[in-house]
Order: structure tokens, then sequence, then C-alpha cells
């Protein structure tokens, strides 16, 4: 693998110069640990950082030091992975006075059973006496703001999100419009550290059963839901309804990554390629196995 052009950054994320990510995620509201600003924060990064990780596509191996993060999400405009934005919301919001933790979460698979690896990464906020779950970093859906963890149900832009207490962590639930419960995922409460995590990009990268490698993985956060490109499809999932339409062309592909990546029009057409290079691959290795 190679890595990702290394810039000098801060060795310490409390040195970063958070107005510039302010500026990227077009905040312009007062800064203070109450839950007001920690819902318009949320607000504002998950509708301007889109989910991708079209470099690791390409053999580029992910920092996860909190400069190159920077460098990446604020300055080049990128978006990025759980790995990436949510420990980097995470830091700008301990800079802005909140009480905030960086913990494991495993996710619920749409077979019907947990996820074998604990490998996605969530925040638990306390702020005016409340512990909130917020994520910034999720392909799929999950709660667009900050949900309370002690189990009050909260309707989100047509989704009912609440947590409920299991014997192997407090356990994320989704209802749809028809009131049909999923989970998500759970989640543990030791906080981390980056070498507590290092290990998901190795596994990403080099296991064959990761879902994370191989495909065209994007998404974007809406006000009533998610819309994301998977592969050779296009998933809506708003207002408590969910949709899945196949993409047959570069055309359409192109068309669904416009909405996803809306505003980041390199990403669109970088994103459009690696499609092309996926399927032809995908499409190779059919051909060698007949």
């Amino acid at each position: 693998m190679e890595f990702a052009p290394h810039s000098p950054s801060p060795a310490d994320s409390d040195r970063l110069p958070w107005p510039e990510y302010l500026d990227r995620i077009g905040y312009t509201g007062p800064v203070e640990p109450t839950a007001d600003c920690l819902r318009a924060l949320l607000t504002a990064h998950l509708g301007a950082v889109p989910y991708e990780m079209l470099e690791s596509l390409e053999g580029i191996r992910p920092s996860l030091e909190y400069g190159d993060i920077f460098e990446k999400l604020v300055r080049r405009r990128r978006g990025g992975t759980c790995l990436e934005a949510t420990p980097l919301f995470g830091a700008f919001l301990r800079s802005a006075g909140f009480d905030v933790r960086l913990v494991a979460a495993q996710m619920w698979r749409v077979s019907g059973e947990w996820w074998p690896h604990w490998d996605h990464l969530v925040l638990l906020v306390t702020v005016e006496g409340t512990t909130y779950l917020v994520d910034v970093g999720f392909l799929m859906l999950s709660p667009p703001q900050p949900l309370d963890i002690s189990g009050t149900l909260a309707e989100q832009g047509g989704w009912t999100f609440r947590v409920v207490a299991e014997d192997d962590g407090p356990t994320l639930l989704r209802a749809d419009a028809h009131g049909v419960w999923t989970p998500v995922y759970r989640f543990a409460s030791q906080p981390l550290d980056i070498p507590d995590y290092a290990w998901i990009v190795d596994f990403h990268l080099t296991a064959e059963d990761s879902p994370l490698t191989g495909s065209l993985l994007c998404s974007r956060t809406l006000p009533d839901g998610k819309v994301a490109v998977l592969g050779d499809n296009v998933v809506r999932a708003r207002g408590g309804t969910q949709t899945i339409d196949y993409l047959a062309d570069a055309d359409e592909v192109a068309q669904a990554l416009g909405e996803v990546l809306a505003g980041h029009p390199e990403l669109v057409t970088e994103a459009v390629g690696a499609w092309r290079k996926a399927r032809a691959n995908r499409r190779e290795k059919a051909r060698r196995i007949i």
C-alpha cells in the first residue's frame, strides 16, 4: 500500500486551526458546550462532509493522525470514513469544551447477525447532564441528530431511533415508517485512542471478508435520511422508507454520485472512474472463474 502524501501538521489536535474546519462545514453560529450547539455542529458537519473512501480503492493507506485527517477533509475538501471524520469531529468538540469519548461499535448485518468485528467508531458526548450518541462516519443510516442514550424514543426525519440496554453493550435501534425495529449497531463505553483502533485499517485493506474493499461506497446524510451508492446500486433512505435502484451504466452512476457527493464535483469524477475500474475488475474475475 502507498501512504497518503504527508503534509506538515500539528502533532496535537488541540493546535489545529479549527476556524478552517468551521468554514469547511459552513458553520457560523456560536461554539459553546451546549446541547443546541452540538446539534447545530453535527447537522453542519453531516451536510458538508460525505462518507467516501476513494483513495483506499487506489491503494492509498489512510492516515489516522489528526493533522493528516484535517488536511484531507478540511483543506483538500474530501470526505472520510469513521476512522477519519469521527475522531476529527470529536477532537474539535473536545477543543470547544465538550466532554467526549471516542468508542468502538459493532454493526448489525442485513443477514440478521452481528458483524464479528468492533470496527466502527462513534462518539459519546456528555453535555448539560445528558450523554448523547453522535455519529459522523457511518455508511448507512444512523441518527442525523445527537441521540440521548438513556432509551428515549427520538423521531428524526421520519425515522425513530432509541438506545436499549443489552448484555453486550447499549444497542442502537431504528424503526421505519411502519414501526419495524432493526438493530443498527451496539457500542462500548471504553474510550479509545489511535493505537486502539489502528488495526482496523489493516483489516479492511487486507481481509477477504471486508465489506469495504473492491466496491464503490459513498454516502451523504440528508435532513430526512441518507443517500448512498453501494457498488452498482443507489440506496435512498428517506422519510422512514428505503428504496434500492440498480445503476445500469456510467451515466446513471454519475447522476447518483452527483446526488451523494453534492458540492464536491471533483469527487464525482473520481468516483465514476473508481466505479468503472471496480466493475471491470469484477468482470475479469468472473471471466477467470468461468
